[in-house]
This record gives C-alpha cells, structure tokens and sequence, in this order.
C-alpha cells in the first residue's frame, strides 16, 4: 500500500513538473509585446512601417521571428539579438538605404531593454489578421 502512494506521489511530481517545462517553453516562444516607436517610415522586407507607435512581440530567444503589428497586418522578421551593457532609455533604430530611395530598418533596441535586435537584410513576411 505503501508503495502505490508512492508511486502516486512520484508520478504526479513528475507530471506537475513536466507541465511547468512545457508551459516556461510555450511562454518563451510566444514572447514579450512592447510598444515601440519608429522616428522614420523603413521597409521591414516588403513592407513598409510608417512612422508611428506599434506594439512588436519579441520572443525571448537569442534568435528568431520579431512580429510588428501594423493595423491587422503582422509584419514579421528574422533577427539575431546583440545583448548591450546599458538599458536603452528610448526606442532606437538604425536604417540601411536601399538605393531606390527607401531604406530598411537594420536594428530595433526597444526603450528599457539591454539588447538590440539585428533584423536579416531581406528576412520580412506580412499576414493578415
């Protein structure tokens, strides 16, 4: 008898265990909103993000996909995350020009944050909400 309740013991540990991984990696993939301002309209791949506030989820990860949402579109792109010494005390971005006229957003260090996101040069996709 003993033993069972153990075994009952044991089982629903690990069970209660398995649960908290899956539900911190579910929370890691989905990400934190925040909302960011861009100074300048830029191009994220095909799309351009005019000037404005936006609420952008950026996953916790060291790499991945950062999601802008613009209206109902959600625009999305590849990025690479550079960890910074300081928190930034504003939204900063850096732009590449495109040579058509247009430029591209480079980089996003959200205000409050120790890190800079490193957008891929042609990595951006748009869906519809």
């Amino acid at each position: 008898m003993f033993n069972r309740l153990t075994n009952r013991v044991v089982s629903g540990a690990l069970a209660l265990a398995a649960v908290l991984v899956l539900s911190m990696v579910a929370l890691a993939q989905n990400g934190v909103e925040q909302k960011v301002s861009f100074y300048l309209d830029g191009k994220v791949g095909s799309e351009v993000v005019k000037k404005g506030t936006y609420t952008v989820v950026i996953p916790e990860a060291e790499q991945g996909t950062i999601e802008i949402k613009v209206g109902k579109k959600v625009v999305a792109a590849q990025f690479t995350k550079r960890q910074n010494n300081n928190e930034s005390d504003a939204d900063k971005m850096t732009y590449r020009d495109n040579g058509d006229g247009t430029r591209s957003i480079a980089s996003i260090t959200p205000r409050g944050r120790k890190f800079t996101l490193l957008l891929q040069e042609n990595g951006g996709s748009v869906a519809g909400k």
